[in-house]
């Protein structure tokens, strides 16, 4: 089973291969869809253009078996993974956010307070930067190998897709701003001071402006889409105001409804046009930056994030997910047409992959009368305080209860002289007799023990003895978590991520290009 560790392209670039030195790629192009499982590669694909997709499955290499070795399968691990060809248990980035021991707080994944945004039109105290992340990646690597020639540039919707992929060196990551400015591109004083004239001169386009003007509608007529769930049913939100989750959606209407939230620029990302803002952004950062222009190989690093707002909003058996990927199929289409034409067909090297899939939305399988259920995260939480209370007396004995993770009070426990590891395992003990849980592992477990299969080897590639908390669970297949206690399968709407079953972890890779065979 191929997993995902995609440095081979160092191999190519390094010249390991028979290739002479003139051969290498001028440029390398690394494409991340957020939340496209493997499968939508041919679920859809008799709907696709000859010249997206296609394409790439035609006239590349499709590694069919691509399946994510670690949990939790969530954005910021899986870009992180993706770029450094190793799992959270090196690279650190052990989720999207994490609880911090050392300040008692929850912290995000590219988080940082020693920078300032750079681009944006109001102030905010936020910084970001890629210093969470432990490892080197492979843009850090052609940096390296290069001697710092090569350009490295990162985009995204997403912060943290653009930041991750973009490692510790790249020449600029830029994502959008949707709170502080009008849908602009920014970027981070961990890269600039400002923003260089062409992303200035991109944002003043007000390209954001203008595809909020316009209305979604189905590519083809929407009763044609018999691949996905009729448009309107109980298991995809409705957004903007509107009375159900069906199309037309009119941004125009809808945006300002957003913007008494401040949030009418968030629109773009429930929008296939914020896949194609993205493009433009990315074929400007090639012509602007001279990517693929002579004989040093260069980098640029481009995530979709589109499809998984999409996913969590509609979820994947909607018409919403269904048009977003055609759409983004002729993105792609375009990205490569502009491709061939600025840096030559057989002059570039292309990788597209994704961070995780995505479950059914959970109501939906319960009416298809399919294996699922809510695990009520509180009331693990509750019943485990009471559980420890009763064995070693009334005390805080959890710091943090974080879904899949448990944080134990390690400052308590020595403070009573009581063994940490009996303590952990007493909590994985109980965890282990709700009906939900099927495997509660202790960090001693996973920092003694090595694990060769099945959950406790993708829990032990997770996990980070100095971030990680102190019991990590697995749940039933086809489960979800929730922090709302009272909350009913009929109020399931969307769809989630994070586990390490096959519908979060099989995932596309397909290699397009230079040196790469059909």
């Amino acid at each position: 089973m191929l997993r995902i560790v995609i440095l081979a392209f160092l191999l190519i670039i390094n010249g390991n291969f028979t290739i002479a030195q003139t051969e290498k790629p001028k440029l390398i192009v690394g494409i991340v869809v957020d939340q496209m499982r493997f499968d939508h590669l041919y679920k859809y694909q008799q709907r696709f253009s000859e010249g997206g997709f296609k394409r790439l499955i035609r006239e590349g290499y499709n590694f069919k078996n691509t399946t994510i070795n670690y949990i939790p399968t969530v954005t910021a691990a899986g870009h992180a993974s993706i770029y450094t060809g190793t799992t959270p248990s090196n690279h650190g980035i052990i989720g999207n956010t994490w609880y911090q021991r050392s300040t008692k707080e929850t912290i995000t994944n590219i988080g940082d307070a020693q920078e300032f945004l750079v681009g944006i039109s109001k102030e905010d105290s936020y910084g970001a930067s890629p210093r969470n992340m432990l490892a080197t990646t492979i843009s850090d690597q052609l940096k390296l190998d290069t001697n710092f020639k090569a350009k490295v540039i990162s985009v995204s919707l997403k912060d943290r897709g653009a930041i991750l992929p973009g490692g510790h060196t790249a020449d600029g990551a830029y994502w959008q701003d949707w709170k502080n400015s009008p849908g602009n591109f920014v970027s981070s004083t961990f890269y600039m001071e400002k923003l260089p004239k062409w992303v200035t001169s991109f944002n003043k386009l007000g390209k954001s402006d203008a595809y909020l003007s316009e209305t979604w509608n189905t590519l083809y007529p929407v009763e044609s889409y018999t691949a996905s769930a009729p448009d309107d049913n109980n298991y995809e939100r409705a957004i903007g105001g509107k009375t159900s989750p069906t199309f037309p959606y009119d941004f125009k209407t809808m945006r300002e409804r957003y913007k008494e939230l401040d949030a009418e620029y968030q629109l773009m990302w429930v929008n296939p046009a914020g896949n194609t803002l993205l493009t433009d952004f990315a074929i400007e950062a090639i012509k602007s930056e001279g990517l693929g222009q002579d004989n040093i190989t260069d980098l640029i690093n481009i995530s979709y994030s589109v499809p998984d707002v999409i996913g969590h909003t509609f979820g994947p058996q909607s018409v919403e997910f269904e048009d977003i990927i055609l759409r983004l199929d002729r993105d792609i289409e375009n990205l490569l047409k502009s491709l061939d034409s600025s840096v030559g067909s057989g002059n570039y090297l292309l990788f597209l992959t994704s961070d995780h899939g995505s479950i059914p939305v959970a109501s939906y399988l319960k009416d298809n009368k399919l294996p699922t259920g809510i695990a009520k995260i509180k009331e693990y939480e509750a019943a485990l305080q009471t559980h420890l209370n009763s064995k070693f007396g009334l005390n805080q004995w959890i710091e943090n209860f974080d879904g899949e993770a448990v944080y134990l009070n390690n400052d308590l426990i020595k403070q009573k002289k009581l063994s940490q590891k009996i303590v952990h395992q007493e909590a994985a003990d109980f965890l282990m007799t709700q009906e939900e849980i099927t495997a509660a592992t202790t960090a001693d477990q996973l920092q003694t023990q090595n694990y060769s299969h099945g959950n406790n080897l993708l829990l032990q590639n997770g996990y980070h003895s100095k971030r990680s908390g102190d019991v990590l669970l697995v749940f039933k297949p086809g489960f979800i978590q929730s922090i709302q206690p009272g909350i009913t399968m009929d109020k399931i709407k969307g769809t989630t991520h994070g586990s390490g079953f096959a519908y979060d972890t099989h995932i596309p890779l397909l290699w397009y290009g230079k040196s790469v065979p059909k």
